[in-house]
């Protein structure tokens, strides 16, 4: 299944008894043009953040283990966290760690709270939290630095 409106649906028919939940509230996801909509103006907004390969990222990125970015759609702090490993193209793990989830209950057994974007590099070992940080070490780690003129 590729189509979201699918997905959904499927979820919902196979985990959800019919009636226990108010369909009305899932209009901003499952009515098409909406999301389709409002998914094109944000990404107008931010300058196609994400959507091109960032200049100076390092060459052999791709062949980087994946890091693990724990978060949940849409949480606008993880948002930019995820542009920015697109941008780097580096290939990375989404952990939904939802309201609900047992991976943010796995978060908190492994960091002692909640809070996310939380990232885990096992090609460096760092594992750390807050977003603008996050999009920072990214840069700092994942670019080819600029020449010096000497």
């Amino acid at each position: 299944m590729f189509e979201s409106n699918d997905q959904i649906k499927y979820l919902l028919e196979t985990y959800v008894e019919e009636g226990s939940y108010d369909s009305k509230a899932m209009w901003p996801i499952t009515f098409e043009s909406f999301a389709l909509f409002t998914a094109t103006i944000a990404t107008l907004l931010r300058g196609f953040a994400g959507s091109a390969r960032q200049q100076n990222a390092r060459p052999d990125n791709e062949s980087m283990e994946a890091l693990e970015i724990w978060g949940y759609e849409c949480s606008p702090f993880v948002k930019p966290v995820r542009e920015k490993l697109c941008s780097l193209c580096l290939p990375h793990k989404m952990v939904s760690c939802s309201r609900g989830s047992a991976n943010r209950d796995r978060m908190v057994e492994q960091t002692g709270r909640f809070q996310v974007p939380y990232l885990v590099d096992p090609n460096t070992g760092v594992q750390m939290f807050e977003g603008p940080e996050i999009v920072e070490y990214l840069d700092a780690v994942y670019t080819v630095p600029p020449a010096s003129s000497a």
